[in-house]
């Protein structure tokens, strides 16, 4: 993860300069010191084992399919000791050849004191092969976006440790390959939380 991603995120969610409190740079700079390459590994390794995440194949399969890595990537999110759930809705489209629910992974970290202003680092967990319908093939989609997937989880291991004014959230976003569907589900409960 790139140290610049933490230097804007931690100046939007410092707390006002004091003598006594860190600066952004010494924050931002301290969290990127704890990535660890060998966690962002594992994670892309074990989203490629879900065979295919594509947003059509299997929500109930235990092992395999975007339902089985979100449930996953959830999971993971809660270790961290965050408010974790599913952002769900069902979407219609023309990518999608019925009704499908599509769901995200989330987790909310609250702000201490300015809880509605609100920074969302997210990645895609869905994949696909080059027939964006093809949901049976395997669709490892290891750098798009297991990586983006797998760096959510870690800025939220890392984060997860220090306290903000503002809230964090961390999102894997489903549909996104079938049409941005997970996205337009977070900014549609972003909306319902009154989010800022």
């Amino acid at each position: 993860m790139r140290q610049f991603a933490f230097l804007g995120l931690l100046a939007l969610a410092a707390p006002a300069s004091t003598n006594a409190s860190p600066t952004p740079e010494q924050q931002m700079l301290a969290a990127a010191g704890q990535v660890s390459e060998a966690r962002l590994r594992a994670d892309v390794a074990r989203l490629v084992g879900f065979g295919t995440r594509h947003t059509l194949s299997s929500q109930t399969d235990p092992k395999r399919g975007i339902g089985a890595a979100v449930r996953w990537a959830e999971a993971e999110l809660k270790k961290n000791g965050l408010q974790t759930l599913q952002t769900c809705e069902t979407m219609e489209g023309r990518r999608l050849p019925a009704p499908t629910r599509i769901c995200n992974a989330v987790a909310i970290q609250r702000g201490t004191e300015r809880p509605n202003d609100v920074v969302i680092i997210t990645g895609h967990i869905d994949s696909r092969v080059s027939d964006v319908m093809d949901f049976t093939k395997d669709a490892p989609g290891a750098n798009d976006d297991g990586s983006g997937t797998a760096a959510v989880l870690e800025a939220a291991r890392v984060l997860s440790k220090r306290k903000f004014p503002g809230t964090i959230v961390y999102a894997a976003l489903s549909g996104e390959e079938q049409g941005l569907y997970g996205g337009k589900v977070l900014v549609n409960y972003a909306r319902a939380q009154g989010w800022n």
